[in-house]
């Protein structure tokens, strides 16, 4: 009877260490483990860069492949707590020069403006007459005197702004409001590209009667 029972002992002893080994193993590949001073990936296999303003300003498309949603993921969880890798910018070469926005406005198409403009009507009514919303009315936004439409409440950032929304005011804003005008309210990312900017605001321009003259190109202004 002595034997039975050990035998039995030894036997629930011996399937209990099988069973941690089994979920230890388990638990490996489920999970990855940080050993300190073992990188999980050698250095020529870092991720490659994830443009994050991009990902925000064209959502959702810029999840549209397969897969795309867990690589920013991964990056994000790879990336977290180390030091930005240095840009091209800035790196003691001359600084392009900045985009001539009367060229830019003359062969821009505000059909294709409009459309683009489609993203700033989550926030914003381009109807004349229209109600403000998260953002205020646009129509007319074009010449009219920053934060000065009635009814909407405007964050400190930007009624602390004076003159007006001129050509080159909505350019520099529109690239990136939050940069252009720390505290804003505006959470949009802003348009990268200068000739979708110059598109929206030929555009904006349409909408009401107090738009001033298109700036002219400076080949021509030089004349």
């Amino acid at each position: 009877m002595g034997r039975m029972r050990g035998l039995a002992v030894g036997l629930c002893v011996a399937g209990a260490a099988a069973t941690l080994l089994g979920a230890g193993w388990f638990s490996d590949r489920l999970y990855t483990r940080e050993r300190p001073g073992q990188l999980a990936y050698r250095m020529d296999d870092m991720p490659p860069r994830v443009d994050m303003a991009a990902i925000q300003r064209d959502w959702p498309a810029s999840f549209s492949e397969p897969g795309e949603g867990s690589r920013v993921i991964a990056y994000h969880r790879d990336m977290r707590g180390k030091a930005p890798a240095p840009g091209t910018e800035g790196g003691g070469g001359a600084a392009a020069p900045p985009p001539d926005l009367g060229a830019l406005l003359a062969s821009a198409d505000a059909g294709a403006g409009k459309r683009k403009a489609q993203q700033c009507m989550s926030c914003h009514d381009l109807g004349q007459g229209g109600p403000n919303g998260i953002g205020p009315n646009l129509w007319g936004v074009v010449g009219r005197a920053v934060a000065s439409h009635a009814g909407f409440a405007y964050s400190p950032a930007m009624r602390a702004q004076k003159g007006d929304w001129s050509y080159e005011r909505l350019f520099a804003f529109l690239a990136s409001p939050g940069r252009d005008m720390p505290g804003t309210k505006m959470s949009f990312a802003g348009l990268r590209k200068p000739e979708d900017r110059a598109a929206v605001i030929k555009y904006l321009a349409t909408l009401g009667t107090g738009a001033p003259p298109l700036p002219q190109p400076k080949a021509v202004a030089s004349r």
